[in-house]
């Protein structure tokens, strides 16, 4: 069985490509698309500049797609489309013009499928009796949840994201550590503890900084453990170069280099809320969490 997923997400569009066989997925390298969809106008609405880069992108997706002739193509849409008035109408466009119908999920469905995605980096024998978090700070919105191995049981969508928060982080050092404080609603957590796993471009990214990778590699990501001292260290020495700078960074995408620290700062204010010193990041996230639903 052959599957193509498509994330059509705030920041960026991403293609996933995967066969299932002798019992498990085997995943191709995902592909990635800039467009920031979720930089809206003011009446929040999807912009021409936004949905034409959109289309672009969409273009070049699609003819992987027929390339790789999956038994079954996925399409979900998450904060930009789900928020924007006229994003259902861009959903319906997408559809009529390359033939992908685009599910729009819920805040609450995209932290679901993202734990899912976050935990199958844990062997299934070490999952056993213990309770996990994982966080997702995507361009629009973040998405937190709390669970085992039968899956998430407590899960949060909150409006915050690298995007939404950009122009807010260009005030000051403080601002977005201030503004996404009040959203961390009290986790349910066990006395014994739980292990934080964060996902999503943001937390992948500075992990690959971190790292000074000069060309990504997933299998580097997975369970590395990004302390908060190393999360500070890195928007400080972010937030003071300016894009030429930013741009010479090891591991960080040109895509992403404006809207790092604000996420970075979402990072931050996260681990302070709940008393964390370290998250392990894993590059699957969303993506492989609904390929994991599609097991024949």
């Amino acid at each position: 069985m052959r599957i193509a997923i498509v994330d059509l997400g705030s920041n960026s569009f991403r293609l996933l490509c995967a066969d299932y066989r002798e019992g498990q997925w085997h995943y191709q390298t995902k592909r990635l698309w800039t467009t920031r969809l979720g930089a809206r106008d003011a009446n929040g609405l999807l912009t021409a500049d936004s949905k034409a880069r959109s289309l672009v992108a969409l273009e070049e997706i699609k003819s992987y797609i027929d390339a790789w002739q999956p038994d079954v193509v996925k399409t979900i849409a998450t904060s930009a489309m789900r928020e924007a008035p006229n994003g259902a109408a861009f959903a319906k466009e997408i559809e009529a013009t390359y033939q992908l119908p685009v599910a729009i999920i819920s805040g609450e469905e995209e932290a679901k499928l993202g734990f899912l995605g976050a935990i199958s980096i844990v062997p299934k024998d070490q999952q056993v009796g213990k309770q996990f978090i994982t966080l997702d700070v995507g361009g629009g919105s973040s998405e937190v949840a709390v669970g085992s191995s039968q899956g998430s049981q407590w899960i949060r969508s909150y409006p915050i994201g690298a995007v939404r928060l950009q122009a807010r982080s260009k005030e000051g050092p403080q601002r977005v550590w201030e503004e996404s404080k009040p959203f961390w609603d009290p986790m349910p957590l066990d006395e014994k503890g739980a292990v934080c796993i964060g996902i999503g471009g943001t937390i992948t990214s500075l992990a690959a900084i971190a790292l000074a990778m000069k060309i990504y590699d997933p299998k580097k990501i997975n369970g590395y453990a990004l302390t908060r001292e190393k999360v500070e260290t890195i928007i400080f020495s972010l937030r003071y170069m300016d894009e030429k700078e930013r741009q010479q960074v090891p591991g960080l995408q040109p895509g992403r280099s404006d809207i790092i620290v604000p996420g970075a700062e979402i990072v931050a204010s996260f681990m302070d809320a709940y008393d964390l010193g370290t998250i392990y990041v894993s590059d699957c996230d969303t993506m492989e969490g609904l390929a994991s639903t599609l097991c024949p």
